[in-house]
């Protein structure tokens, strides 16, 4: 009889519902609504955060108060990843975690005096502040062309890139740079592209930081949101269209039409590589070292990429989505 009931007990506890497991809750800080997070919204559209048993928050703060929440524990994760890595050098404990892009994603737009690189001298550049990433990928863009630095005029005009597209048309500025969104506004306001700026070299861009407690005590949590970004990602330049029409109520764009969110999605998939993206390149490492941190930061003495950088995550993720990808294909 004992046995009997035991059997009956054991049957009643399959039989009854479990209690859905709670997703644990996250808060996700990227410092615009623009294209370049696309990814995040989609993301969390398509439950991919929710797959790995995470309910995500997105908040927009910008970089610098992002690292002071990701300290603070506010948030976990930020977009705001040259910020974070400029402070995590002055001793901040934060890492970078993963690349959105392999590649900037800017473009330079000039009007029809500039037909090349070498026409940049002793033109106007509008430019959001002297020595800033953009201003720096713009002068060796020119530099290539056979036209020095100090033969380059900057006018600082902020980061709006309406203001520095509007000061091109009122000739008050020759040339500009532009993010695959204000590509489309400076070309329907008549300005011509003088080309994709991440085609220049490799250089990761995009950068998501954490921190190092965080590392330490929850790298399976860390995992789980870099599958779910990253698979966000994926889905943006398998179907960008879908994409858009999924995100576009998250974004910040303006009076941006469907159209235009769409073909600025295009001009920044450019810069996302193939097939699992996240792990930037050795190469791609070496030039964000130099030009987005040693550079600006005045700093002589090489970095090693630990001190900032901890993409053993990232490159575990990327190899299980490669054999994932792999058991599919056949």
């Amino acid at each position: 009889m004992k046995a009997i009931g035991a059997a009956i007990l054991a049957i009643i506890i399959l039989a009854a519902p479990t209690s859905p497991v709670r997703a644990e809750k996250i808060r996700t800080a990227i410092p615009q609504a623009n294209l370049n997070y696309l990814s995040i919204f989609v993301a969390d559209a398509r439950g991919f955060f929710h797959d790995e048993g995470l309910d995500n928050e997105t908040v927009v703060i910008s970089g610098p108060l992002s690292i002071a929440a990701l300290l603070s524990g506010d948030v976990d994760f930020s977009g705001a990843g040259g910020s974070g890595m400029r402070a995590a050098l002055k001793g901040a404990p934060v890492k970078g975690i993963m690349f959105q892009a392999d590649k900037v994603t800017f473009y330079l737009v000039a009007d029809a005096s500039i037909k090349s690189a070498s026409d940049l001298k002793g033109k106007k550049i509008a430019i959001g502040s002297p020595g800033d990433t953009q201003d720096r990928i713009m002068t060796m863009f020119a530099e290539r062309g056979g036209v020095s630095a100090k033969d380059i005029i900057r006018i600082s005009m902020g980061s709006d890139t309406a203001t520095r597209v509007m000061a091109i048309k009122t000739g008050a500025a020759n040339a500009t740079t532009v993010d695959p969104g204000g590509l489309v506004f400076a070309q329907r306001e008549g300005l011509h592209s003088l080309g994709f700026l991440g085609d220049l070299f490799p250089m990761p861009f995009q950068g998501f930081v954490t921190s190092e407690k965080k590392i330490r005590d929850n790298p399976g949590q860390i995992k789980r949101w870099l599958k779910g970004i990253i698979r966000g990602l994926i889905a943006v330049r398998e179907k960008p269209e879908e994409s858009v029409d999924l995100g576009i109520k998250k974004l910040q764009l303006g009076n941006a039409t469907r159209a235009m969110i769409v073909e600025g999605t295009k001009n920044y998939l450019r810069a996302v590589s193939q097939p699992v993206p996240g792990l930037p390149s050795a190469e791609g490492i070496k030039n964000f070292l130099e030009y987005d941190i040693k550079i600006p930061m005045q700093i002589k003495e090489d970095i090693p990429p630990d001190r900032l950088l901890y993409l053993r995550l990232v490159e575990e993720v990327k190899k299980e989505l490669e054999a994932g990808q792999r058991r599919t294909d056949r």
